[in-house]
């Protein structure tokens, strides 16, 4: 009887590299292989070059206000090719339905607010009929952390953002002057503080920094070239709107020009597409320009929009949102009141997009898909060092597991500390 084949054996320092281009889904699975899988696919070393490498893997996230978040995810995707697979009722195009994100039970019933997003993590404000909650959440590996609330938190009419200070290598939560505190709260007194994970406490910091402007709540916060942006009411023309950025390594706020435009229109909309700020006019004509910029200084027109067909009312009143990039080149776009639509550039054509599942939402955040845990501020340092020190000792079955060989994988990532 002859000897079974031996499975090949892998050189260690390569086994990282192959696991950094699988979905997040596939890694939480191998997290239960063994000891020094658990350490690697979650030392801070692997889960940040897993991020840089897999920056086009998105969920699109459906907040509902009352009802449960409703996910738009992407299907796994050849290395290299941005972004998202969205299906349609009809199944075209390998889009899919929409579905329930039961993980996160803490706003079932409940009112809430997305504030904003960095790196796969999403800041959330849960009216909980008490105190409220300051929740950072990672739907992709199941896992949220309630943060302490800051001094005469006011729930979700407070307003926050989330992004990542890179001369420090940690997160930060923002909290900024709130238009509606401002207008409703008596006393309110407008003030910025600013929590770091790795501290996990609140900070203000100086009156003389704080802006001289308030930001409506049911604004997100946009993350972008090392900031957050929000837009405000501008205090000379109360009707126009002016781009707040607060520099999270200086920790100073500044206006930054609007795009250009003959017509004089106000900025409606302030997002991310392929990482890069952009920015929408209000939209009164047949046709949306989105802008973009890379340095808060110089904008540059990323792409045109045609309006879809429809009678005078629908194109006046009707808010495009563009969301991101299918594989094919085509700009997903969430239309206010009306559903879906995708805008494909060489076709000039916008067609409408039917997504199961999706009746009404508030809110639409496109974050990254990733392993960041919003715990890993937590660990201590020696720890942080020990798993890097592991990520060099993984079992060499690797074909096995990329391969499908053998059902290995029966665990599941319900233990949101696992």
């Amino acid at each position: 009887m002859e000897a079974p084949t031996p499975t090949p054996e892998l050189p260690e320092d390569i086994v990282p590299d192959i696991l950094k281009w699988l979905p997040v889904k596939s890694l939480v699975r191998f997290r239960c292989v063994s000891k020094s899988w658990h350490s690697l696919i979650t030392s801070s070393s692997f889960i940040h070059m897993h991020l840089h490498f897999n920056q086009s893997r998105s969920l699109i996230i459906l907040a509902r206000y009352c009802d449960t978040l409703l996910s738009i995810g992407p299907q796994q995707q050849q290395q290299h090719q941005p972004n998202f697979n969205i299906t349609t009722t009809t199944a075209v195009d390998g889009f899919q339905e929409a579905v329930q994100l039961h993980s996160f039970g803490l706003v079932k019933n409940l009112p809430y607010y997305v504030k904003g997003h960095c790196d796969g993590l999403i800041c959330v404000v849960v009216n909980d009929g008490g105190d409220g909650a300051l929740v950072l959440w990672n739907p992709s590996i199941r896992q949220y952390k309630r943060l302490p609330l800051p001094r005469n938190f006011h729930s979700t009419r407070e307003v926050f953002g989330l992004g990542f200070d890179s001369t420090i290598g940690d997160y930060k939560v923002v909290r900024a002057p709130s238009s509606y505190c401002q207008m409703k709260i008596k006393g309110y007194h407008p003030q910025v503080e600013v929590l770091t994970l790795g501290s996990n406490t609140w900070r203000k910091i100086p009156d003389e920094d704080t802006p001289p402007f308030c930001i409506e709540h049911f604004f997100q916060a946009t993350n972008a070239n090392g900031a957050l942006y929000w837009l405000v009411a501008a205090n000379d023309e109360p009707f126009r709107c002016e781009i707040l950025r607060f520099d999270l390594a200086k920790e100073k706020f500044k206006v930054v020009p609007s795009p250009p435009d003959t017509f004089r229109r106000n900025v409606s909309w302030l997002g991310t597409l392929e990482g890069s700020l952009c920015a929408i006019h209000t939209q009164r004509l047949s046709y949306v320009d989105v802008w973009t910029s890379k340095n808060d200084e110089t904008w540059t027109k990323l792409i045109t929009i045609p309006r879809m067909p429809g009678p005078e009312a629908s194109v006046r009143h009707s808010d495009y949102v563009p969301l991101c990039f299918t594989s094919n080149g085509a700009v997903v776009i969430g239309i206010k009141l009306e559903g879906f639509a995708t805008y494909h550039p060489i076709e000039n054509k916008v067609s409408k997009l039917a997504v199961q599942g999706v009746e009404h939402w508030l809110q639409e955040t496109v974050c990254a898909e990733s392993l960041v845990s919003p715990y890993a501020a937590d660990e201590p340092a020696a720890a942080r060092q020990h798993q890097i020190r592991s990520a060099h000792t993984a079992p060499r079955s690797l074909w096995q597991l990329i391969l499908g060989v053998g059902n290995y994988f029966s665990c599941s990532s319900g233990d949101p500390r696992q």
